[in-house]
């Protein structure tokens, strides 16, 4: 079976590098490719540069938003050239060019719904409700989201299932000499090292990790910080920390990859985010065994839980920065984070169970067409 991976482009995401992970072990019975409609992206032209099987099909021009009709067009005739049989769509443009290019092919999407579901956007739900009319399954993250995809975008609940984010554990693991890895990379050894990892936007509320360094910093001077990602608000960020006079001990690092070896340098991984799906950069640092210290928000606890100690209310300050501490400096709390979170990640299926269920759901998905006649037999077969 030959599925099309459809972005507009492929920045450093969960998304990403899900779907990457899902290239990574494509095979015969099941082969995987992704489409970049813009641009690569730093996701998608690292991934190029590897061999993976990452296209680039520069339908779209510059980085403006509007709807191009003539893309849609474009997409579905290279997906039928391509002999494409599914198309997975992870984010809502995407979804938007691809199940409209799928269906103009007359060939069953599948849309991929990686955050929770946004009560608020209402526009963009009416969109959501055609595309799922011509999408033939959909996939949540959680029990919660789904029931709120089927009441909200009024997808028939036999054709929407829970497929939690796996992480691929051949890549993400513990590092067996973290000393020597933080030597390699330029980290100091000894420092105690917090590390955020996310895009540069409002959603991921870095400004409450300058906030929490700055307060760190008055009861663990010697412990560095660093935030990983780029996006628009990398100028307001720095200028936050310049202000703060914290620019020693806070770095903006940008893009990393693979972002691996400087997730497993970390002593503690933190993500104060207002709002997540399931979050893929926290099962990553569970595989690699580093502690969590994240906001209580539906995402996040649906991953590690609600009685998880390293949560923090998403306003709450004092306890961002008492929870950090107590990780670097509390041994007992350090080991019932680790033991709760070892737990979570202990429960979490190896990708082989990941990509055997996204197969069924594939099988499903081809099935439900109606009878047709046998197609043209494709020339790249």
């Amino acid at each position: 079976m030959k599925v099309a991976h459809v972005f507009i482009t492929m920045p450093v995401g969960g998304a990403e590098d899900l779907v990457l992970s899902i290239l990574r072990h494509s095979s015969e019975e099941q082969s995987a490719q992704a489409v970049c409609i813009r641009e690569l992206g730093v996701a998608g032209e690292s991934a190029a540069r590897d061999g993976m099987p990452v296209t680039l099909l520069p339908l779209l021009k510059g980085k403006g938003k509007r709807f191009s009709l003539a893309a849609v067009w474009k997409l579905s005739r290279w997906l039928k050239q391509e002999c494409i049989e599914v198309v997975h769509t992870q984010v809502y443009n995407a979804h938007v060019y691809g199940v409209l290019a799928a269906w103009l092919a007359g060939i069953p999407s599948v849309m991929h719904h990686q955050k929770t579901f946004n009560r608020e956007r209402r526009r963009r739900w009416w969109i959501m409700r055609i595309l799922s009319r011509i999408a033939a399954r959909q996939i949540t993250l959680s029990d919660q989201t789904r029931s709120d995809v089927i009441k909200a975008l009024a997808v028939p609940s036999d054709k929407t299932r829970v497929l939690p984010n796996f992480v691929d554990d051949s890549i993400y693991s513990p590092s067996q000499n973290r000393d020597a890895l933080r030597r390699s990379l330029g980290l100091p050894v000894n420092a105690p090292l917090i590390g955020g990892i996310a895009s540069l936007n409002t959603q991921k509320n870095h400004a409450a990790t300058v906030r929490m360094m700055q307060a760190l910093q008055k009861r663990l001077p010697e412990a560095q910080g660093i935030i990983f990602g780029e996006g628009p608000l990398r100028d307001q960020l720095q200028a936050q920390i310049d202000s703060l006079g914290i620019a020693g001990c806070l770095k903006l690092a940008g893009n990393k990859r693979p972002i691996v070896p400087w997730l497993q340098a970390l002593d503690v991984m933190v993500l104060p985010s207002s709002w997540e799906g399931q979050p893929m950069v926290i099962l990553q640092a569970l595989a690699c065994h580093v502690p969590v210290v994240s906001s209580r928000i539906e995402g996040n606890t649906a991953v590690l839980g609600e009685d998880d100690p390293g949560m923090f209310g998403l306003d709450d300050d004092a306890a961002y920065v008492d929870h950090v501490h107590s990780c670097l400096t509390n041994p007992a709390f350090r080991q019932a984070l680790i033991q709760s979170q070892g737990k979570v990640q202990d429960a979490q299926p190896g990708f082989a169970s990941f990509l055997n269920q996204l197969a069924t759901i594939y099988q499903l998905t081809t099935a439900d067409r109606s009878p047709k006649p046998p197609p043209t037999p494709c020339p790249h077969v």
